[in-house]
């Protein structure tokens, strides 16, 4: 185990000993040990899912059907419908981003938030939300506010500027496991506001 590996279940653990339980759900099959909760979430490598992504900034809303798509380091983000009023694919690698448009030439970038924020416009924080999305802090950035519900699950994380909120978790089985993930993420930094809606999770390697 590395020492930021240590010092980060280290926190979550204090956390977990201080912080008031919120609002219990039922019908979900809470984690025997929270912190081991956290890291089998977090050695999940492979996944995918699907669902809708609203966007809402101070200027301008939309939403749009989302399909991503994570093995190791390398994702595909596939946003299709009103957004934008084009498809989106956003393919990325640890050190190459790749976002194709209908109609457009490919642009690409070394990271996904410089990319987006070029071309679009707003901030998508790619790079943290392959971690949000699976109900985990992202590996870097500081910790400012963690809640639990009384399953032990992440309600609500702030880190770095955005502040994350949790709900509708569901259990999801993986590798002769079953691990509680979310289904419904909303994002709030500044004037920006993503609400994410996971209709589905495959957790594993694609099938073919």
């Amino acid at each position: 185990m590395t020492c930021f590996r240590f010092i980060q279940q280290s926190l979550l653990l204090l956390i977990v000993l201080l912080t008031t339980a919120c609002a219990h759900r039922t019908g979900l099959t809470p984690p025997e040990n929270v912190l081991e909760h956290q890291r089998q979430l977090q050695t999940i490598e492979h996944w995918q899912l699907s669902g809708k992504l609203g966007i809402r900034t101070a200027d301008d809303s939309g939403s749009a059907s989302l399909k991503w798509s994570q093995e190791n380091a390398g994702y595909q983000i596939n946003l299709s419908g009103p957004l934008g009023q084009k498809r989106m694919l956003i393919t990325g690698s640890p050190d190459k981003v790749r976002l194709e448009q209908s109609g457009e030439p490919a642009q690409e970038a070394k990271t996904p938030e410089i990319l987006i924020k070029k071309q679009l416009g707003w901030t998508l924080p790619v790079t943290q939300l392959a971690y949000w999305v699976r109900g985990v802090p992202a590996p870097k950035g500081r910790i400012t506010r963690l809640e639990q519900n009384s399953t032990g699950l992440i309600a609500q994380l702030q880190q770095g500027d955005w502040l994350i909120t949790y709900s509708n978790y569901s259990d999801q089985a993986f590798d002769g496991k079953i691990l509680a993930l979310p289904g419904k993420i909303t994002a709030e930094y500044q004037d920006v506001r993503l609400i994410l809606a996971i209709r589905q999770w495959q957790l594993g390697p694609q099938q073919q």
